[in-house]
């Protein structure tokens, strides 16, 4: 191997030129830096691979110098010159020059590096874009996907010893204890909260199913409204309904306006009316966006939610619901598609660092049941969901499917936490007003069918 020469500029689409795509000079003073003081690889060795280096002479002394230091053996010309097998020329060695700024010289090898695989991933979008036998869809993942390994593909060590991983645990623990910073998003119902152990956290697949008229997409809804009232950016794909409707929704529960007067406004009266458009202008100021496009796979939900998460952030997405949403593969079977799906869900949760909650309608057998309730057994249609997911929550509401119940209860619902990782199980009572189509804290006994006695769900 030889020193290198100068690159010759790399040049814009147009031919006007544009930054190199390597700068050998950084890459000589990295080198000579560590040759000087190998204690300098721990400043630099998360961030650079030999494969960064744009000139190979460069990359094999580099990973020769890792190499030495990782096993904690003297580093100069001579051992780096003994470990390259003498494939480097002593003297070029010996002539490398010291460097006091080893970080700042290693940040801008790797800012080049990124570039030229940048460019890789231009030149692959060409090629892509030109390749009709994939479907749209599955070329833009496949370049969305690159794009995001870019950012991951840095040697960081992904291994924390108990020193930093306890220092870093305490850390955390008093900024709960302080209220600050707390990695939970409240639901905005106080009693889930509590069960939830504060709400919900990032990297969750959370499952919100029931029967149709239920409530879940009520349920989801209310817990993005009250997120993005922390100014929480939230985010929901309406599979199934039209986004005017949950804007409709939103507005009924917002300003406690009947939802059918909103549908029909000849209905509302002078102040119903003001308390509608003072409820849109509050909800206009919060961060909530909606997309009802129809047609959505896994791969199209990965794509969108990533380039929302870099413009805008995203703490919570909803997706209503799983029945609607299709695997990457149209030709699999249901099954394996629902199993791709919440399999990916969960990836991309943990990926984005936010909460995704999914909403599931369960077949008929769950009312042949004596009381209807849900159970997790009840998920075994949904391919692999009750693996999958972190907390399973289900939305009922006794007199839907017993109107024969009564008035008390009418407004009365019950949320079963019947999975959650690492918590507890249990049901929360519920408050949940029709009209307004809206959850919200329920106060007092359970109602009962027998006087003197309140229902039992456990």
């Amino acid at each position: 191997m030889n020193a290198c020469s100068m690159p010759p500029l790399d040049e814009d689409f147009d031919g006007a030129a544009a930054m190199p795509l390597a700068s050998y000079e950084a890459e000589h003073a990295v080198l000579g830096s560590l040759l000087m003081d190998s204690r300098l690889y721990d400043v630099v060795g998360d961030l650079l691979q030999s494969k960064d280096f744009a000139d190979e002479t460069h990359g094999a002394v580099y990973g020769a110098i890792a190499a030495l230091a990782v096993a904690a053996k003297a580093v100069d010309p001579i051992t780096v010159h003994e470990q390259l097998g003498g494939q480097v020329d002593l003297g070029y060695l010996t002539a490398l020059f010291n460097a006091s700024s080893a970080r700042r010289y290693a940040e801008i090898v790797r800012e080049r590096a990124l570039s030229r695989q940048l460019l890789g991933v231009v030149d692959k979008a060409r090629e892509l874009a030109r390749d009709h036998a994939l479907p749209i869809g599955d070329r833009i993942e496949q370049v969305s996907a690159q794009l995001a390994g870019l950012v991951s593909d840095g040697p960081g060590d992904e291994w924390v010893d108990a020193s930093a991983g306890m220092d870093e645990f305490l850390q955390e623990l008093d900024r709960r204890a302080s209220g600050v910073e707390e990695p939970f998003m409240p639901t905005g119902l106080a009693d889930l909260d509590n069960q939830l152990d504060g709400g919900l956290r990032p990297g969750e697949l959370v499952i919100i199913a029931g029967r149709p008229g239920m409530g879940k997409t009520a349920l989801a809804l209310g817990i993005g409204s009250h997120g993005s009232k922390l100014k929480q950016t939230c985010a929901m794909f309406s599979l199934e309904m039209p986004r005017i409707q949950l804007y409709e929704r939103q507005i009924a529960s917002e300003a406690e306006v009947s939802y059918s007067k909103i549908r029909l406004p000849k209905r509302l009266t002078d102040e119903e009316g003001a308390a509608v458009v003072a409820a849109a202008e509050r909800v206009k100021a919060r961060p909530f966006y909606v997309t009802d496009k129809t047609g959505h796979n896994i791969n199209t939900v990965r794509t969108k939610a990533r380039a929302l998460k870099r413009r805008h952030g995203l703490r919570l997405l909803i997706i209503d619901y799983l029945g609607l949403l299709e695997g990457a593969n149209p030709k699999d079977n249901r099954t394996t598609q629902l199993g791709e799906i919440t399999r990916n869900l969960k990836k991309l949760a943990k990926e984005l660092d936010i909460t995704i909650l999914l909403l599931c309608q369960l077949n008929r057998e769950v009312e042949k049941r004596v009381d209807a309730m849900p159970i997790l057994s009840d998920l075994r249609d949904c391919g692999e969901i009750e693996q999958d997911a972190d907390i399973v929550l289900f939305a009922h509401r006794p007199i839907q499917h017993k109107p024969s119940l009564g008035d008390a209860w009418r407004y009365y619902g019950v949320i079963r936490v019947a999975k959650q990782r690492g918590g507890a199980t249990g049901d929360i009572d519920v408050k949940y007003t029709g009209p307004l189509l809206t959850f919200s804290n329920w106060y007092g006994a359970r109602p009962s069918t027998t006087p003197g006695r309140s229902a039992d769900f456990e």
